[in-house]
């Protein structure tokens, strides 16, 4: 299959994003007329409890696959790439395998002790496959963009959403009427079935490249050298996300409590809260379509030209990199602000939530460029700088939100003030860390810990 360049493969990438976010609208749109607001209660709960278990193989794992490989290919070291990649799904579907048993034996205590609903323990049952088979996908598609199979890899998720798209609406419109926990049921398989169908495609694609090249021998005693390089990349990205999915949590408790504190009753918090995080946030969050191909696409060409030390192809790509983000943020920032009125109305038909996007428009900016940054420092082995300085800035975040949200002067404009510090901190910490990367290249380093079996 064809490899792309830079600009072409993003461009992939983001229309295929585009096309995944259109065919996800309708299927939610669907759903939750299908199984109504109680199905998609129990379904939404069975995602939040998946969520953690995901974010342990599929944090980082596939990044550090996709950039290693994309490294070795540079160097004409596919043996190695291979070496890496079976090394990561051996360990992957180990860890998954556990996870999968443990949400299973969690199962109970989670439905009656937390959520305290016995209708989501069959949910969370039927969840427990998907975590080895979303687990094992993030790892072949991780592998498929560091050989810079674009299309094929965007081509997966594709074929995961039509699938689940189809099985799913198709046995609940066969099926009606369906109560909510049978039609919840029934979506949370969906998401296994949809997998599966993808992890086929990735593995046929796989085992077809993988024709061309040597077949290498994985070697026990070789294992814990590669498991090194590799978690050394992969832990600090899952770190950064395990983090941001405990200060999410923490956010959904503390603003609301905050809120209440500054003056509004239990009912106004909840709907401030709501037109922050279910209205504003989707809006804010709009250009991470383009910015997420950016990242999958920049990390396998930025870690092959930065390892092969080609510092102005290097510092194109991230030029190109930077000037698409802006072109893709700013314009929706002007939007956000002068429109934000006519925006609210239309979309919402809310004449509260005006005020807040024309407040966190400017936030679109620097929420796009920090996302652009991550790609580029994980792709030239600064990954621990990018944890860090994330860290810092969500921590910065909640405490000034604490200050600032209960004071009844400000209200949920002191969350407003927190969220673009946090923005701020990181792109500018970013900013630095990348002027100062262009020294000797990390992958070196990488490559030493490689030759044990080379």
């Amino acid at each position: 299959m064809r490899k792309l360049n830079f600009l072409h493969g993003s461009f992939v990438v983001a229309f295929i994003n585009i096309l995944i976010g259109l065919i996800g609208f309708f299927y939610n749109v669907i759903l939750s007329k299908l199984i109504g607001a109680e199905g998609i209660g129990l379904f939404q709960m069975t995602s939040s409890v998946l969520m953690p278990f995901l974010i342990i193989t599929t944090g980082g794992i596939p990044t550090a696959v996709s950039r290693l490989v994309a490294e070795q290919r540079s160097g004409n070291s596919t043996y190695t790439g291979r070496r890496i990649f079976e090394s990561a799904v051996v360990f992957t579907l180990a860890v998954s395998l556990c996870l999968s048993l443990i949400l299973i034996a969690l199962a109970g205590i989670i439905s009656s002790g937390l959520f305290v609903n016995e209708e989501l323990l069959p949910c969370l049952l039927l969840a427990a496959p998907a975590v080895v088979i979303i687990s094992m996908t993030a790892v072949f598609r991780g592998y498929l963009y560091g050989m810079r199979l674009m299309t094929a890899a965007g081509a997966s998720e594709i074929i995961e959403h039509l699938t689940r798209f189809l099985i799913v609406i198709g046995f609940l419109t066969l099926l009606q009427p369906v109560s909510p926990a049978w039609g919840a049921a029934i979506a949370v398989c969906g998401i296994s079935v949809g997998e599966l169908a993808d992890l086929i495609w990735l593995i046929w694609v796989e085992k077809r490249e993988a024709a061309r090249l040597p077949r290498p021998k994985l070697s026990p005693a070789g294992l814990p050298g590669t498991l090194t390089v590799l978690l050394d990349i992969a832990g600090p990205l899952t770190l950064t996300g395990l983090s941001s999915t405990i200060m999410q949590s923490a956010n959904a408790v503390l603003i609301p409590l905050r809120l209440m504190a500054s003056g509004l009753s239990g009912t106004e918090a909840a709907a401030e809260f709501g037109r922050l995080t279910g209205m504003v946030f989707p809006l804010v969050y709009l250009p991470f379509t383009v910015t997420s191909a950016l990242v999958v696409n920049i990390i396998p060409n930025l870690s092959a030209q930065y390892s092969a030390r080609n510092s102005r192809k290097a510092l194109r790509t991230i030029r190109q990199a930077v000037g698409l983000t802006l072109a893709a943020a700013v314009p929706l920032a002007v939007l956000y602000v002068t429109l934000s009125q006519p925006l609210g109305a239309a979309l919402y038909h809310d004449a509260g939530v005006g005020g807040l996007i024309r407040a966190m428009g400017g936030a679109t900016v620097f929420l796009a460029l920090q996302h652009t940054f991550s790609g580029i420092l994980n792709s030239i082995g600064k990954q621990n700088q990018a944890t860090f300085h994330r860290l810092a800035g969500l921590c910065v975040q909640l405490g000034v939100a604490y200050w600032l949200v209960g004071n009844p002067d400000l209200g949920v404009s002191g969350y407003v003030v927190s969220f673009y510090l946090y923005t701020l901190i990181v792109c500018v910490l970013d900013g630095f860390a990348i002027r100062r990367g262009f020294g000797p290249p990390a992958a070196r380093q990488d490559r030493r810990a490689l030759r044990y079996s080379s």
